[in-house]
């Protein structure tokens, strides 16, 4: 008898404490980071689904201080839904066999959630209605982790929200010009170099208490809202690698920045790039609906441009990455991050030049 490999995904996912027997594993392209499957399971006439990872431990150094955030953050969401009315689901961790949140394996590490079903998900919005669904639920997220103490989750990316962090990479990507490619990208490095002056702008605000940290999601695309196929209502958030103690708009510029934009964030002619404004009216007022309560003045002064920062901070991130080698960001084709970061630079252009129609009142 031949016996059954220990290396491959098959055999991971069989690891995990998964009642019934296993019919099949098959690839779910979802995300830059990790490799994401979806089992299928079946005990007696029932048939279940569940969502397996190999983490990406070079982008996530620390497995263990990740494993940690997802645990304390699924169990708080999920002991603050018992009794309480809602649409909205937690995701839920499935252990390992052993008991433990994650596996560590001869593939790698892995982690698997129950697969939440009847639901989808979308790269690019459809209409105002699912754009404000989608900032409802990453505003709601927030104030459901309200009670949850910050200085409880561990910083497993450092200097995640940090914009002046951002910088530095970039200046020193632009440094070492491993690959060769600064010569290339002169005129996206000037813009950076413009901005200077933005870049600090929310540190400046924390460090002088204007508005305090808190637990937030830090990668608040549309296609970490599932929705429901039957209502079109948001039912879960997922992707939670990033939550982290930092500033509650962080989440709102990056909700701004990818669910209105009006073309893939990988577009290679950025002349149509820039800002869906009424997609950027229904994502204003479904975030305040699930986050006014706690938000300071200062902060809603603050939510148009937390959209330009954090478009900024992410195009340098792309860019940085593309100067490194595409080193973080998975890409398919070259020169796809130096694209993403030239959409993200037009997309702050033209958010500037809609200043006025972008403020919140």
């Amino acid at each position: 008898m031949t016996p059954e490999p220990t290396v491959g995904p098959d055999h991971a996912c069989r690891q995990f404490a998964i009642e019934g027997e296993f019919v099949d594993l098959r690839s779910h392209a979802r995300g830059h980071i990790h490799d994401t499957y979806v089992s299928t399971w079946t005990s007696g006439a029932e048939q279940r689904r569940y969502i397996h990872q190999r983490m990406n431990d070079r982008v996530f150094t620390d497995i263990p201080g990740l494993m940690h955030n997802v645990e304390l953050v699924t169990r708080h969401l999920q002991a603050g839904a018992k009794g309480q009315p809602g649409d909205m689901t937690a995701l839920r961790l499935v252990p390992t066999g052993h008991g433990h949140p994650f596996l560590q394996h001869s593939s790698g590490p892995w982690r698997t959630y129950e697969y939440i079903d009847n639901t989808e998900s979308f790269d690019r919005c459809e209409s105002p209605e699912q754009a404000f669904e989608a900032a409802r639920a990453f505003g709601g997220f927030q104030a459901r982790l309200l009670g949850l103490d910050a200085l409880d989750l561990r910083e497993t990316l450092p200097m995640f929200f940090s914009s002046t962090h951002r910088l530095e990479q970039l200046g020193d990507a632009r440094s070492s010009d491993v690959m060769g490619r600064v010569a290339d990208c002169q005129s996206e490095l000037d813009f950076v170099q413009a901005h200077v002056q933005d870049i600090g702008v929310i540190e400046a605000c924390l460090a002088a208490d204007e508005f305090p940290s808190r637990v937030v999601h830090g990668d608040t695309k549309l296609n970490n809202v599932l929705f429901d196929r039957a209502t079109g209502r948001a039912r879960c958030v997922v992707d939670l690698d990033t939550c982290m103690s930092g500033y509650s708009l962080y989440d709102f510029g990056d909700l701004v920045r990818f669910t209105a934009a009006t073309c893939r964030e990988d577009e290679q002619d950025t002349d149509r790039a820039g800002v869906d404004l009424e997609l950027y009216g229904a994502l204003v007022a479904g975030y305040l609906d699930g986050a006014a309560r706690f938000l300071t003045p200062r902060e809603l002064e603050l939510m148009p441009f937390s959209a330009r920062l954090v478009t900024l901070t992410i195009g340098m991130r792309f860019l940085a990455d593309h100067l490194a080698g595409d080193v973080y960001f998975k890409i398919e084709r070259p020169g796809q991050n130096f694209d993403r970061a030239r959409v993200q630079f037009r997309m702050v252009r033209e958010m500037e030049r809609n200043r006025e129609r972008m403020a919140v009142r």
